[in-house]
């Protein structure tokens, strides 16, 4: 089979959804580790900063 290329939108839209499922995790486990189990929700910017640093990640493996 041969493997579809991503347009660079959908690989930002997956890399958005990515970053929001980490940090959603990561203040689910700050509550709890706060002994409220009260979870916030990251911000907007939290999202997109992640994201950034994610596709900094991925860009700087392909520069090989």
């Amino acid at each position: 089979m041969k493997p579809t290329s991503k347009t660079p939108y959908e690989i930002r839209l997956e890399l958005l959804q990515l970053a929001q499922v980490v940090l959603n995790e990561k203040h689910k486990a700050a509550g709890v580790a706060n002994g409220n189990n009260q979870s916030t929700f990251p911000t907007t910017e939290e999202i997109i900063a992640e994201a950034e640093k994610m596709n900094g990640f991925i860009s700087k493996a392909n520069q090989h």
